[in-house]
């Protein structure tokens, strides 16, 4: 008997006119949010409790309405941070264009997996001339590569998976177990990212030789060397150098064309972190703060940091882009096609860790073809004067002090009162200071350790900062300072 045809379920379906009204209201929401980073503090005065009561809701086991839903997602906005205020200072977190925002929802609207070209043929094309372009800015070769992954975590991951598949192929099919061990040189300011690859590489944390830094927190090339050269005595083989461009806690830039050097005598791949600083390639004047990156074999750029894209949009760009498939490459029946008749391009997902990939690149894209990438250069440019004409207010204020030279975007001081000179107790008041900015919200800074000392840390990554929030995150660092070391209330 033939079974009967189960009757249409539309309940998940939205007619166009009903998603249009439903987006017009969301569209009310990002104006007024857009209104209030404007004018607004960087951060609202919340506590744990106060932001998951507001928040509380049940799964309804009918529609909620759009009144009590709007009204839930306002609490979300009121209730959270807002990275792109003028005032947002912390972390290295961009401001998100609004470019790059409305277009998410065409991205998710399409909802293409950009995984395998046939799902997503426009989508895998628009990545893949995204990512050729970041190559020429960086001065790589014609015919470099590369894909948006998930994270600066990722790309780091990524790349050193190719390092370690360039010193040793055969490890991906037999692993580590009785073969030289595999060592990689990273400095004591690189990102502990770094140091999570190695684990899930399976060469251990210890495998990430640690590189001396200078006065300036960049690498000291002497000493990588000499670890080297004690790991060529000891039958290790050096896999990968990793430089960066643009330290998290300083913004320190390590020597890039020196470290290349070393890395070509002793056949080591260089990969270089420029998730932050890698921002100053769009720039004509700063671009050279990057000499040797041309030369790299791998880079990690996040374009949600310092190019203000919404998060999370990361690259990792790669020299020789088959590597790419040499070491991520995998066979499943499900996705054979006859390519004698299907004309199809790259399948991302097997030239990277991740098969479901979402049409991120679009947002970036976008974002570029809206402004232009002058406008971006002048931005970028405006952030690194901005931190400099601070240290200057820094030097010229009263109690306060500069840590380290600036770099970049990223000015670290300490608030000294006069003649104190126990470093001990001004750690302890410089990150009591930090806190209560924090929980002020007018700015927001976070903090650094600069040479063992704990400092009061300003990173510009927002297009939307300018010197009024910096002055005011000296006007209020004197002022809870001095509140806080005339009442002793640090000890």
């Amino acid at each position: 008997m033939e079974a009967d045809i189960p009757p249409a379920v539309p309940d998940l379906d939205w007619a166009p006119e009903r998603a249009r009204a439903f987006g017009d209201r969301i569209l009310d929401l990002y104006a007024g949010l857009l209104s209030e980073i404007a004018d607004g503090p960087a951060s609202p005065q919340v506590t744990t409790a106060g932001v998951r009561a507001a928040i509380a809701a049940e799964v309804p086991e009918e529609p909620l309405g759009d009144e009590a839903l709007l009204a839930h997602l306002q609490a979300i906005l009121d209730h959270s941070l807002r990275p792109g205020s003028g005032g947002f200072l912390a972390y290295i977190s961009g401001a998100g264009t609004v470019p790059g925002a409305l277009v998410d929802v065409l991205a998710s609207g399409l909802n293409p997996n950009v995984g395998g070209w046939m799902l997503s043929p426009a989508a895998t094309e628009v990545e893949l001339q995204l990512v050729r372009w970041l190559c020429g800015r960086f001065g790589l070769p014609p015919g470099s590569g590369g894909q948006l992954v998930s994270g600066g975590s990722l790309a780091n991951l990524s790349a050193l998976k190719l390092a370690r598949d360039h010193a040793d192929e055969s490890i991906r099919l037999s692993g580590v177990a009785g073969r030289p061990p595999l060592t990689f040189y990273a400095t004591t300011e690189t990102h502990f990212t770094v140091d999570r690859a190695a684990d899930v590489l399976g060469l251990g944390e210890a495998a990430v030789r640690k590189v001396a830094v200078d006065e300036h927190l960049a690498m000291r090339v002497d000493d990588l060397e000499r670890l080297i050269r004690a790991d060529l005595d000891a039958s290790a083989r050096p896999a990968a150098i990793i430089a960066t461009a643009g330290t998290t806690g300083t913004g320190a830039i390590d020597p890039i064309d020196e470290i290349a050097d070393v890395a070509e005598r002793v056949g080591a791949w260089l990969h270089v972190d420029a998730a932050y600083g890698g921002a100053v390639a769009l720039s004509d004047t700063l671009r050279p703060l990057l000499r040797g990156i041309e030369r790299a074999d791998s880079i990690t750029f996040d374009a949600h940091k310092w190019l203000y894209a919404p998060a999370v949009s990361a690259f990792v760009l790669v020299r020789d882009p088959s590597m790419l498939n040499r070491s991520f490459s995998a066979h499943a029946a499900y996705v054979e096609q006859d390519r004698e008749v299907a004309d199809r391009g790259l399948d991302l997902g097997f030239e990277g860790l991740q098969l479901s990939r979402s049409f991120g690149a679009l947002r970036v894209w976008v974002a570029l073809l809206a402004h232009g990438r002058a406008a971006f250069a002048r931005r970028i440019e405006h952030d690194v004067a901005l931190t400099s004409w601070l240290a200057g207010r820094v030097e010229a204020t009263p109690e306060l002090e500069l840590a380290c030279p600036p770099s970049l975007s990223i000015c670290c001081f300490r608030y000294r009162p006069e003649g104190m000179t126990d470093e001990g107790y001004l750690d302890r008041l410089n990150t009591r200071v930090m806190t209560e900015l924090q929980l002020d919200g007018r700015v927001f800074p976070s903090n650094a350790l600069v040479h063992g000392r704990t400092a009061i840390r300003s990173c510009i990554v927002g297009f939307r900062t300018e010197a009024s929030h910096l002055q005011l995150l000296l006007d209020l660092t004197r002022e809870i300072g001095a509140r806080i070391h005339s009442s002793r209330a640090v000890a």
